[in-house]
């Protein structure tokens, strides 16, 4: 009973399987009308294709095939069949399409196949009749473009339909390794000039430009040996080389470079070198290895290293003998470490949005490698067959704008920060400029107090000697004399001695009140003029009222609050100090008046006056004679001034300072 159960399920399933296929329709293939006016035809929709598992068939065996269901529709945009990751598993594919001349005159016309490195491509012709009518030769990535059908570094097969005919186009494409995408699109024969000049202007411009932009920053590089500028350039030389090569201008114009690699792995190399240059550029650009996310700057290291095997897998055949097995390996982890960079790169630019290291960087990054990255990555996902080949994504000439996207997003970036970078070494220079101002001036400023110091010792060491210096020798000379009379003969006039004993005392207060009116000048800096005024008033009251008895009335006047460095000080107190003196033992005044005035720009003006006899003076020179004047006269030119002596009704000196 299990085993009829299990039979009638079995039968029935059959019988609905057999009738979903009776009822469903033969689908035929649509025919492509040539247009009349028109350079451009779109393919899309029209083909089909069919995968030669037994790898020998011909066109007699294809054309022979007869059934519709041995071609299937192909339904992607553009066709698409998958990667192939060994020779072992490569098959001959063949598209075909149907093409029907609706008018009254034959059309010439070209099937070109925009893409890189097919092995072996050929086109069959067959007319209505199943008739082979014309055969191209075999072309592939081997074939010079000179030997081409046509010179140009795609494939180009002309045909012509006959008036009103129909003709079947069959293309055969093998390719041993890599992606199998064929897009195909026709062109008329008469266009073919113009559509070619045109992909030449726009590659070349796109070229051009990726070239231009590497120089430029090449001077960036030179100006500042940032390292960010060295791998920006590498990652423009990887953007035309992947260009280069995916358009087919190495085969073109250097076609010996496609054989310095084993197979056609050259045509792996550089967008191989376009992703890790991309990489290295990332981590220059946003880095993050001295940051809380240096393990990613550890994986990113060992994902360079990924690519290094990469490059070792491509070269391996160089060395070794490759098995199928071994190839199938090589082959597996290359097109696993050929993505790697991409999903770091990525990572990089996470990382430092959360973490917060580059933000705005980050951001713009993000921005510039969208386009491009998207592209790419469709790409891939196509390849395996998860998302349909569109024609934007299959055709390079949308890569290309979205490659300059991102270099004008990312050279702009790059020139910011190159004004940051010059501002601040700008900014550094100048605080460095102003640094080493500021310690010239400090040395200077220590040179000229030294200076000052070795003056001012210089001016101490001359008041000390003339002034206090000369008392003590005046005391030494009188102590001695008297000592020596003493010891020649016994004291006989004791008023005598008396008197001589009491001039020495008066020289020696007076050195003493000379050598403490030196400290006092030199006990600090600077003094106020009213401290200068209240210490000369003391002078006058103690030494030139009581003493001498001569009446002097002082006035200073002008800011008070003005300072006045000890040298000033000194040299007019002792201009003043001398002035009286002269006064009291010369003049024979009663009466004599001090001046002072202090301007607020430190301009001094001094004037000593007073009613005595005065003194001939005719040619108006110091002589030798007059040591006080001329001493009163140096200081005055110590202090930068000038040094007057009027002696007419009285004497009056005057300093200017």
């Amino acid at each position: 009973m299990k085993r009829f159960s299990q039979a009638f399920w079995l039968l029935l399933s059959s019988c609905l399987l057999a009738s979903r296929l009776i009822a469903q329709p033969l689908i035929q293939q649509p025919v492509t009308s040539l247009p009349g006016v028109g350079d451009q035809l779109s393919l899309q929709g029209r083909l089909a294709s069919f995968r030669d598992s037994s790898q020998k068939r011909t066109i007699t065996d294809i054309v022979s095939l007869g059934s519709e269901s041995a071609f299937q529709p192909v339904t992607e945009p553009v066709p698409n069949f998958g990667v192939i990751t060994g020779t072992q598993t490569a098959k001959p594919i063949w598209l075909r399409f149907r093409l029907r001349n609706a008018t009254a005159r034959p059309q010439s016309w070209l099937a070109e196949v925009d893409f890189r490195c097919f092995d072996e491509l050929q086109l069959f012709m067959v007319d209505a009749s199943n008739r082979v009518v014309s055969t191209s030769p075999v072309i592939g990535w081997k074939t010079p473009a000179t030997q081409r059908i046509r010179h140009h570094r795609n494939f180009w097969f002309p045909f012509t339909v006959p008036a009103q005919q129909n003709v079947t186009a069959y293309l055969r494409v093998m390719k041993s390794r890599g992606t199998q995408i064929v897009p195909i699109e026709l062109v008329r024969e008469s266009a073919y000039e113009t559509t070619v000049q045109k992909s030449y202007l726009f590659w070349g411009g796109i070229l051009f430009t990726l070239v231009f932009v590497a120089v430029m920053s090449l001077i960036f590089f030179l100006n500042t040996f940032n390292p960010v500028y060295s791998t920006y350039i590498f990652c423009l030389l990887g953007l035309v080389g992947f260009f280069v090569i995916n358009n087919g201008f190495l085969n073109q114009f250097a076609f010996e470079t496609q054989f310095w690699l084993p197979r056609q792995n050259v045509y792996f190399l550089f967008p191989l070198i376009l992703f890790y240059s991309q990489l290295i550029f990332v981590r220059a650009f946003l880095p993050v290895r001295h940051t809380s996310s240096h393990r990613l700057h550890s994986i990113g290291t060992v994902v360079l290293w990924c690519g290094l095997i990469c490059l070792l897998a491509l070269t391996a055949e160089w060395f070794v003998p490759l098995t199928p097995i071994t190839e199938l390996i090589l082959v597996r982890i290359f097109t696993l470490f050929y993505w790697l960079p991409m999903p770091i790169i990525v990572a990089y630019i996470v990382v430092n949005i959360i973490h917060r290291h580059y933000v705005q960087e980050a951001w713009l990054y993000l921005l510039a490698i969208l386009p491009f990255y998207t592209l790419n990555l469709w790409l891939v996902f196509a390849n395996f067959g998860v998302l349909p080949t569109y024609t934007v994504v299959a055709d390079f000439a949308y890569s290309a704008p979205a490659a300059l996207i991102e270099v004008l997003v990312l050279t702009i970036s790059l020139a910011y920060r190159y004004k940051i970078d010059r501002d601040q070494t700008e900014r550094l220079i100048k605080e460095q400029t102003v640094q080493q101002r500021r310690t010239y001036e400090a040395e200077v400023q220590a040179l000229a107090m030294k200076n000052n110091l070795l003056v001012e010792k210089e001016r101490i060491a001359r008041d000390l000697h003339d002034n206090v210096g000369a008392h003590l020798a005046f005391v030494v000379t009188n102590l001695t004399h008297i000592s020596n009379q003493t010891e020649k003969q016994p004291v006989q006039n004791g008023h005598q001695l008396s008197d001589q004993l009491r001039t020495v005392v008066d020289y020696t207060r007076e050195a003493i009140k000379l050598l403490r009116e030196t400290i006092w000048a030199i006990h600090q800096e600077s003094f106020t003029v009213e401290e200068f005024a209240e210490r000369l008033n003391q002078y006058i009251n103690r030494y030139v009222h009581e003493i001498g008895g001569v009446h002097v009335d002082t006035q200073v006047t002008g800011s008070h609050t003005q300072r006045l460095s000890s040298t000033q000080v000194l040299n007019l107190f002792r201009i003043v100090q001398e002035a009286l003196n002269n006064v009291i033992k010369h003049a024979q005044a009663t009466k004599a008046s001090v001046q002072l005035h202090v301007y607020t720009d430190g301009h001094i003006e001094l004037r000593i006056q007073d009613n005595g006899r005065g003194f001939n003076w005719p040619d108006e020179t110091l002589s030798e004679p007059h040591y006080g004047l001329q001493n009163m006269q140096t200081r005055a030119r110590e202090l930068g001034g000038t040094f007057r002596v009027i002696a007419s009704e009285g004497t009056t000196v005057e300093v200017q300072v």
